[in-house]
């Protein structure tokens, strides 16, 4: 049996998938500083690893600190000789998700914030 969404289930799923969206805008906001990536100084993201994940296949996603959940591409590229040996580049890409799967990242990054949150509160 295949499960069918109506198109007012649909409706519903997105409008819960907006509020999450606010609700991770907000808790964004509250983080000062954003953490770092991986310790970089350089790029401020949270890395979201729902289990399962629900699109297999996706690079390294992540929340940016306004709050939209993209796919992280870092690019190794050859610095300055002497200074530097090697650079990075940085690519965040917004993720067009099924409802679903939007839900389920939206909902990681909301226990990822406020653990975040709690921490920094000590």
């Amino acid at each position: 049996m295949t499960t069918q969404h109506r198109p007012d289930e649909e409706g519903a799923l997105w409008q819960a998938a907006a509020g999450l969206e606010e609700i991770v805008s907000d808790l964004c906001r509250r983080l000062q500083p954003f953490p770092a990536f991986l310790g970089m100084t350089t790029i401020q993201a949270i890395e979201l690893d729902p289990t399962p994940a629900p699109v297999p296949d996706l690079g390294c996603v992540v929340l940016t600190p306004d709050g939209v959940v993209a796919e992280l591409d870092l690019t190794a590229i050859p610095g300055v000789v002497g200074v530097l040996e090697v650079d990075q580049v940085e690519e965040f890409r917004p993720l067009e998700l099924p409802v679903q799967a939007r839900i389920t990242y939206l909902t990681e990054a909301i226990r990822v914030l406020a653990a975040e949150i709690a921490r920094q509160d000590g």
